[in-house]
This record gives C-alpha cells, sequence and structure tokens, in this order.
C-alpha cells in the first residue's frame, strides 16, 4: 500500500485484511452455489427466470470478490489462494443447494439467507470502517446496496 493511502487508514490493517477475506471467501462460495443452482433448477415455469436471476447474481458475486481482491492488496494482503480453505475461512459457510432442484422454494429461500448474511457482514464492515478507511467504507456501501438489491429480488420471487 502506498505510504500516504496507509496513514489514512486508522484501523488494525491486519485485522481488516482478514474481514475482507472472509467476505471474499463469501462471495467466492455464494457465487458457485449461486451458478451451480441457476444450472440446474427445473420443474416450474418460473425456473428458467430463476435461473437467469442466479446467473446474474453470480456475476455480481465474482465482481465483489474481485473488488474486496483489489482492497486487499491496496492494504498490502494476499487473498486466499487455496480454494480448500475458502469454507473454513467464509463469515456463513457455503450455502448449499437443496437436494431436490425442483425445490423452487428452497433454492429462494437458501439465496435469501445467504444474502442476509451478506447484508450482516457487509453492513457491520461499513459500520466498522466509517470515518476510518474511507476507500473500503465506499467499498462496504456499494457491495451491501447490491447485496440488498439481491434480497429484495429473490424476496420478491416468493411474493
Amino acid at each position: 500500500m502506498g505510504t500516504k493511502g496507509a496513514q489514512i487508514v486508522e484501523l488494525n490493517v491486519a485485522e481488516l485484511i482478514a474481514d475482507l477475506n472472509r467476505a471474499y471467501a463469501d462471495e467466492w462460495l455464494a457465487a458457485y452455489a449461486y451458478n451451480y443452482m441457476g444450472q440446474v433448477v427445473t420443474g416450474r415455469p418460473a425456473a428458467m427466470h430463476l435461473a437467469d436471476l442466479l446467473k446474474d447474481t453470480a456475476k455480481d458475486e465474482l465482481e465483489h470478490q474481485d473488488e474486496l481482491a483489489k482492497r486487499i492488496a491496496q492494504l498490502g494482503g494476499k487473498p486466499i489462494a487455496d480454494i480448500s480453505k475458502l469454507v473454513e475461512a467464509s463469515n456463513a459457510g457455503y450455502p448449499a443447494p437443496p437436494a431436490d432442484e425442483k425445490d423452487f422454494g428452497a433454492i429462494v429461500k437458501t439465496v435469501i439467507e445467504a444474502e442476509r448474511a451478506a447484508i450482516e457482514v457487509y453492513n457491520k464492515l461499513a459500520q466498522k470502517t466509517h470515518g476510518k478507511d474511507p476507500i473500503t467504507y465506499n467499498l462496504m456501501v456499494h457491495i451491501l446496496a447490491e447485496e440488498v438489491e439481491h434480497e429484495t429480488e429473490f424476496e420478491m420471487l416468493i411474493s
């Protein structure tokens, strides 16, 4: 991280990098799970719409992990390199798809729960970085807004 960039961060940088790495792991896991569910969901006429929404959301989650990786590197850290460590390192674990790919409601419930967990993570990180690290704070607010949007989109499917 640049000298002046380091000076403006008024937090324990190692702790912040660990927090961001946990969020990074969450995003990889969500992207994989959502993409997988989008590939296998069947059963209802609305399944095609759900599949498209899941795949689009998976792309957003990949964008988030990329943004997090860049911030981790800016702070002088490294994103998690060992894929086998993602579940262990994550905040929420793997949002496991339901066994029945025709269980539209269970798929949507799984995604809503994962989005709610992400909202909590990014809200806490936004609060933690507010006034102490403007770069990370702005990133957390950006990702938080997208996670809230995801939650809303999936809730609309079951309302």
